[in-house]
């Protein structure tokens, strides 16, 4: 059978796509031996990034709920990885920073992301520069026919 185009660039570009979800689903141990989620890894980035944020400031930059990161923050402290620091009488207002174990975490996904861009660097360098703003281009609106939910 002969694909059309818009054929072939759909089904490259599902296939890809639901290779990149799989992958961001599976949970990765990033050197302490305890696996952890997408949203696990990322909600320890934030905080290792930013020096003694709180609730509500993890909620404005990761763009979820307080709720959400509350009880994402109740899971990495019980799996070590962050700790709570009250800082009113009220028990309110809390810092979160990260545990050492937290900052090994850290330090691997920084790791991990590194050689992940290397290998895409490697690749990137044996295309035209033309070809990659094109390709650009033609991510660009097909970004702008999905919803934006």
């Amino acid at each position: 059978m002969e694909y059309t185009k818009t054929e072939t660039v759909i089904h490259v570009f599902e296939k890809t796509m639901n290779k990149y979800i799989a992958t961001e689903k599976k949970p990765l141990d990033y050197g302490v031996g305890c696996l952890l989620y997408r949203a696990e890894i990322h909600t320890i980035d934030a905080i290792g990034g930013h020096a003694q944020i709180n609730i509500t400031g993890l909620s404005n930059y990761l763009g979820v709920t307080k709720s959400a990161v509350s009880q994402m923050i109740d899971k990495l402290v019980k799996k070590g990885m962050v700790n709570k620091q009250v800082l009113s009488k009220s028990d309110t207002e809390v810092a979160l920073s990260l545990t050492d174990n937290g900052k090994q975490v850290y330090a691997g996904h920084a790791a991990h992301h590194k050689e992940f861009y290397h290998a895409i660097d490697q690749i990137l360098a044996t295309v035209p520069e033309e070809d990659i703003k094109v390709f650009c281009e033609i991510m660009n609106k097909l970004d702008s026919l999905l919803c934006d939910d």
